[in-house]
């Protein structure tokens, strides 16, 4: 998730992270939702380029409480993943809840809408993936910027994937990849007000 507390005019981020009552509210209010989202997890997982077996390093944008690190976790047994999210209070929650997979996963605490945020992101990645987390950030400009700061972080041959609503449309934002530099930037999977895309880079 990204922060609350931005300069922008455009506020990126209509959310209360900081506060415990609501990320726990907001919490219970997603988690509902998750059974929806187990198909647009797989897909978004078979779309990973790399065998069930790899010992690869995912990294999860605006990870929240974590539910797409967990499934991934869970799909990929040798993987480990970096949870990046603007809310202490959302990771807190995100620890609890995969304590099963201790040891294989932590937490970046930074803002994804402020520049350079990937400067407190430690390594490269075979994966970055994020799920109903970019859209928070409400600027067409600072997505874009989001786009082109995280195409460093993934490897030659690595994938960037993400499950979220056309805020804004999904075409423009596979052009904002490709821009960036990824190749092959597609729709993965769609549904009526979701969608799994992404794109690829070279090796």
């Amino acid at each position: 998730m990204a922060q609350s507390t931005s300069p922008s005019k455009y506020r990126p981020d209509h959310h209360d992270w900081d506060s415990s009552d609501y990320v726990a509210h907001w919490a219970a209010g997603q988690d509902p939702k998750e059974a929806l989202r187990q198909k647009p997890f797989a897909v978004l997982a078979d779309t990973i380029p790399h065998q069930q077996n790899a010992a690869i390093k995912i990294l999860d944008i605006g990870a929240g409480y974590g539910a797409l690190t967990q499934f991934l976790l869970q799909r990929f047994p040798n993987a480990e993943a970096v949870c990046q999210d603007g809310s202490s209070e959302m990771a807190q929650l995100g620890s609890e809840r995969m304590k099963h997979l201790a040891g294989r996963f932590n937490y970046a605490i930074c803002d994804f809408s402020r520049p350079k945020w990937v400067k407190d992101i430690p390594g490269n990645y075979a994966a970055a993936v994020s799920s109903i987390a970019i859209h928070n950030v409400r600027d067409p400009k600072i997505m874009q910027r989001v786009y082109g700061e995280l195409f460093p972080l993934v490897k030659p041959g690595g994938c960037f994937l993400n499950f979220d609503r056309p805020r804004p449309p999904w075409e423009d934002q596979l052009k904002w990849l490709s821009e960036a530099g990824f190749h092959d930037t597609q729709i993965f999977w769609r549904g009526e007000n979701r969608a799994v895309y992404g794109g690829f880079r070279s090796t």
